[in-house]
């Protein structure tokens, strides 16, 4: 064996590291695009539905900016 082997182990090492840890990155980014997109599709889909707000505390107070100011129109 030469000198230079456990250098070559070590650097191969080192680049089979690197690449699973590339391979994670891309995993992760594409199952995040995944559900993104899967939520994105599936929100459209959803009906929707307007309804009047419920202001239990302050219900059928007036709240325009002259009645809150006290001003007489």
């Amino acid at each position: 064996m030469s000198g230079d082997f456990m250098d070559g182990v070590w650097l191969r090492a080192g680049q089979m590291e690197q690449a699973a840890g590339q391979r994670r990155r891309l995993a992760l980014m594409a199952g995040m695009a995944f559900i993104g997109l899967g939520t994105g599709i599936g929100v459209v889909q959803a009906p929707a539905s307007a309804e009047p707000a419920q202001y239990q505390l302050i219900d059928g107070a007036d709240l325009s900016p002259s009645a809150l100011l006290h001003v007489e129109p």
